[in-house]
């Protein structure tokens, strides 16, 4: 989308209010990093971009990475502590310069990182070869047993399928762990994106959620 198109789309209603989420979201899971950083139990990392932001979501912590906390929580003894690194706009750049270091500098070890972008880099029409060797980069310096997600359906059919098929084919040989968002992000989605037609709301976030629980058991310390 041009930026043209970009600026006519924030006068639209929905756009607006989903729009106005970001600086809010933002500073919820700032103020949420600082406490789990205090505190106690097993730690898990979240890269990304607006979808581990949840903006779409009805609040900041109903998007996936919301969901997915309460489903790590139940049964578990001690409660899991989230530091989200992710940023919205975040592209694969994003990760490696700022939020990979991040994650590197911090005193204590993840026992769970997840990372979930490209979308916006398909959607910014960056050159595949370009996505390509980033998202390579990205697979190289995640922790082994780190979740990595598929882009989901509804981007550029052509960037996202080779994306994917680099993913698919390159992450478990790098000892990563894939959650395939795509297969969980298909029609029919009716009720499940929120008013700005492009983030998911809960439910689509709900999606998202259930395909990194479905591998969970692969990626958690035994």
């Amino acid at each position: 989308m041009s930026i043209a198109g970009r600026a006519v789309r924030l006068f639209l209603p929905g756009v607006r209010k989903v729009h106005a989420q970001v600086a809010g979201y933002a500073g919820e899971w700032e103020r949420a990093n600082g406490a789990a950083l205090a505190g106690a139990g097993p730690l898990w990392v979240v890269l990304g971009d607006s979808t581990a932001q949840g903006i779409g979501a009805p609040s900041w912590d109903e998007g996936y990475v919301g969901q997915l906390r309460r489903a790590l929580g139940d049964g578990s003894e001690h409660p899991w502590r989230v530091v989200n690194l992710s940023k919205s706009g975040a592209r694969t750049d994003d990760v490696l310069e700022r939020q990979m270091p991040a994650l590197e500098a911090l005193d204590t070890p993840a026992d769970l990182v997840t990372c979930a972008v490209g979308a916006n880099d398909v959607i910014r029409r960056v050159p595949v070869p370009e996505l390509e060797a980033r998202m390579r980069a990205i697979i190289a310096r995640l922790p082994e047993r780190s979740i990595i997600a598929t882009l989901p359906q509804g981007l550029g059919p052509e960037r996202t399928e080779a994306i994917n098929r680099l993913i698919r084919a390159e992450a478990p040989a790098a000892g990563l762990v894939v959650a395939d968002v795509w297969a969980r992000t298909g029609p029919p989605w009716h009720g499940k994106y929120a008013e700005d037609r492009f983030h998911p709301g809960a439910l689509g976030y709900a999606d998202w959620a259930a395909a990194f629980a479905d591998v969970l058991d692969q990626a958690l310390p035994k």
